[in-house]
C-alpha cells in the first residue's frame, strides 16, 4: 500500500545516514510518485593471457538516483530546502518511510529540479536526485 508512506529531506547539509540531530522537511502532500534506480556495480576486467574465457572483478556499488513526481509548489518547505541543496550543491539525507514502517535513507544531491504545465490540469514537477554512499535499507521489524 503507497497510502501511509513518507519522503523526507533533510533541511540541513548531511554527511552520514546515521547522523542525528537533522529536522526534516516533509514532501508527502505534493508528491504522486517516488522512484529508486539502483545502480550498476563497476566490472573490472581481470582477464590475463592464461585464461581460457574473460574473467571479472566486482568493484564498488552505486547506490543509483531517487526520483520524486508530483505538484509544483514554489511554497512548498521541502521543495525550498531541494531548492537550496540544488543550489549551495551540499548533501542532504532523504528518508522514505513505507507504511509498513520499514525504512530508505540515503545521502543525496539534488540533481535535476523540472516542472511542466498542461491546459486544465495542474503544473507538475519533477525532483531528481544523485545518491551517495551506501543507502540504509531498515525492515520494520528489525530496524535493519
Amino acid at each position: 500500500m503507497v497510502q501511509g508512506t513518507s519522503i523526507e529531506i533533510s533541511n540541513e547539509t548531511a554527511v552520514d545516514t546515521a547522523a542525528t540531530g537533522l529536522t526534516f522537511a516533509k514532501l508527502d502532500c505534493t508528491s504522486r510518485q517516488v522512484q529508486w534506480q539502483g545502480g550498476t556495480t563497476t566490472e573490472t576486467d581481470v582477464t590475463t593471457l592464461c585464461s581460457t574465457a574473460k574473467e571479472f572483478r566486482v568493484g564498488l556499488s552505486d547506490a543509483g538516483t531517487l526520483t520524486v513526481t508530483g505538484h509544483w509548489v514554489q511554497d512548498d518547505e521541502a521543495q525550498k530546502v531541494i531548492k537550496t541543496a540544488s543550489q549551495d550543491k551540499k548533501s542532504r539525507l532523504i528518508r522514505v518511510t513505507f507504511e509498513d514502517g520499514s525504512k530508505f535513507s540515503s545521502l543525496a544531491y539534488s540533481s535535476q529540479r523540472s516542472w511542466d504545465a498542461n491546459v486544465d490540469g495542474v503544473v507538475s514537477g519533477t525532483f531528481a536526485f544523485r545518491l551517495t554512499g551506501q543507502p540504509l535499507e531498515e525492515d520494520a521489524a528489525t530496524g535493519g
